[in-house]
């Protein structure tokens, strides 16, 4: 059964939302709930439309990965506004008094009451410091599982999902804290991963990676290359899989944990959740490379175990 398209046209618009890039705005359904329309179509510097093909089906798909491994998300469904493709996402912050502060805010945050930190460039030990110092809980309303409790150990998880799905996105935007009103803080759940899954390159360009005999291009070189916005002591970007692989040496335990989830991922329900979405979103083509890029990485990903397990005492 193919996944609904949601018409929202008859909504009104209650908020553009400013935080990103894209064409972005808040509305409320006939129960009240808030959610977020994020649409395809924006626009660059020059007020020109640029159309950003894919980032639906995209965003759907990393949704019900993450879904079936248990890692926290903001939940996606396709939709439409008078004429406009794009998902919608209802809004994960729930509880009167609650906030949510990203990244960028944590590090700023972490600079201004540390004497060993003074810029804001986004490292993996950067991160998971602010992880255990100041976000420390897990995300609100999702269990514990199996040695995966913590802020840290989900965060592993995030980084789990960006390396099998190629997101190339994770900012300082694009994660993030949600603080109560009585001051407890929890990990935010895992958001916006339109950029990922090859949903930028055309199917001619698909379809060559599909079917050549190059090794040098093919979809294993392919999801190699894909680039993170985590950086090393060099300030060069960390490939995605190096930022997961880094997660790992610092909580090797939870790394393990998630790659055991991942290992019960049957490539038959990775192609159930891409074969779902409807044709005229997503082409047969892009089907057939974005489950390639997942089964890829999915190897990839689990090739480290080995090595991981080395790093727990």
């Amino acid at each position: 059964m193919e996944y609904n398209i949601i018409d929202i046209s008859e909504f009104e618009i209650e908020e553009f939302e400013q935080l990103g890039t894209k064409s972005k705005f808040w509305y409320e359904d006939n129960n009240g709930d808030s959610y977020l329309f994020k649409s395809i179509k924006t626009q660059n510097k020059a007020m020109e439309d640029v159309f950003r093909y894919g980032e639906d089906w995209a965003e759907k798909i990393a949704s019900e990965l993450a879904e079936l491994l248990g890692i926290p998300h903001a939940k996606y469904e396709l939709a439409t506004y008078n004429g406009m493709d794009g998902v919608i996402s209802p809004n994960f912050i729930l509880g009167k008094g609650e906030r949510l502060s990203t990244g960028n805010e944590l590090i700023e945050r972490m600079n201004a009451t540390s004497s060993t930190e003074n810029d804001s460039i986004q490292r993996i030990t950067r991160v998971f410091t602010i992880m255990e110092r100041i976000i420390k809980r897990k995300p609100i309303g999702f269990k514990e599982l199996d040695k995966i409790k913590t802020a840290s150990d989900f965060f592993v998880g995030y980084l789990m999902l960006d390396s099998l799905i190629s997101n190339q996105d994770r900012h300082v935007e694009n994660w993030g804290m949600i603080e109560t009103d009585k001051a407890t803080t929890h990990l935010a759940p895992s958001f916006d991963h339109a950029a990922s899954l090859g949903r930028n390159e055309s199917d001619e360009k698909r379809r060559i990676r599909l079917d050549t005999n190059d090794i040098g291009r093919s979809v294993e070189t392919y999801v190699l290359k894909a680039k993170s916005h985590f950086y090393n002591t060099s300030n060069s970007r960390l490939k995605i899989l190096q930022a997961f692989e880094n997660s790992a040496r610092i909580n090797p335990s939870a790394a393990m944990a998630w790659l055991e989830r991942l290992s019960d991922l049957e490539d038959s329900m990775i192609y159930q959740v891409i074969s779902r979405v409807p044709e005229e979103r997503m082409s047969f083509t892009a089907k057939q490379f974005a489950y390639e890029i997942i089964r890829c990485n999915k190897n990839n990903l689990l090739k480290l175990k080995k090595e991981i397990n080395t790093f727990i005492v």
